[in-house]
């Protein structure tokens, strides 16, 4: 669905917009490459309780400069979120809550990758997703992030995929050893998790790191 793909005179969404939508169940490419775009409403999918697809949503909208923490918390069957937010490069915060309800997603691969301006990552930001397997690229390029919340991943018991995570997170100053371990488990069971912190070489324990992850 790339029904506004590449719209770069897009400024603001109107919040009813899907509202009547009730059956869609793809909201992939939707507003892919609007650069002009600067928020989007809370209540932009409140109604869009079969949507599953989310991926390359926002891809692009390198104007926004927030996201508003309820913008998926009706969106309980959701899978796939792959590439949501790339390259949006205004964004300087995620909101804790953003995927509270996605308790379904299984994919949040590349979901913030290039956003240069994001400085940090709440803790619980996937504390309810326990069947996601793949975090492939999820902050590749993030080089405002100076640090990991030594909890991020912590119920996320079911990854098949750190491939990648934090590769070209230059800002970052040090590496959680706990967040290495689960990268090493991954692997252990036959995952992957090789470039995992690849050119993270801000990090004071980037030498102890094994060498599959860098």
């Amino acid at each position: 669905m790339s029904t506004f793909t590449m719209c770069n005179n897009i400024t603001s969404i109107p919040e009813g917009l899907f509202k009547n939508n009730l059956n869609i169940t793809s909201f992939a490419r939707i507003f892919y490459n609007c650069k002009g775009l600067t928020s989007i409403p809370e209540g932009l999918f409140k109604n869009n309780i079969n949507a599953i697809n989310f991926e390359n949503s926002f891809t692009g909208c390198s104007g926004l400069t927030s996201i508003p923490e309820g913008l998926f918390k009706n969106n309980i069957n959701a899978t796939n979120f792959e590439n949501v937010f790339v390259g949006c490069l205004g964004l300087t915060s995620v909101p804790e809550g953003l995927f509270k309800n996605n308790v379904n997603a299984t994919n949040f691969g590349s979901i913030f990758e290039r956003c240069t301006g994001l400085t940090s990552i709440p803790e619980e930001l996937f504390k309810n997703n326990v069947n996601v397997t793949s975090f492939k690229k999820t902050f590749e390029m993030c080089t405002g992030l100076t640090s990991i919340p030594e909890e991020l991943f912590k119920n996320n018991v079911n990854v098949t995929s750190f491939e990648d995570t934090f590769s070209k997170c230059a800002g970052l100053t040090s590496i959680p050893e706990n967040i290495i371990e689960l990268g090493k488990k991954v692997k252990e069971r036959g995952g992957i998790s090789s470039g995992m912190f690849w050119y993270c070489i801000s990090a004071s324990n980037y030498s102890s790191i094994p060498g599959y992850m860098k």
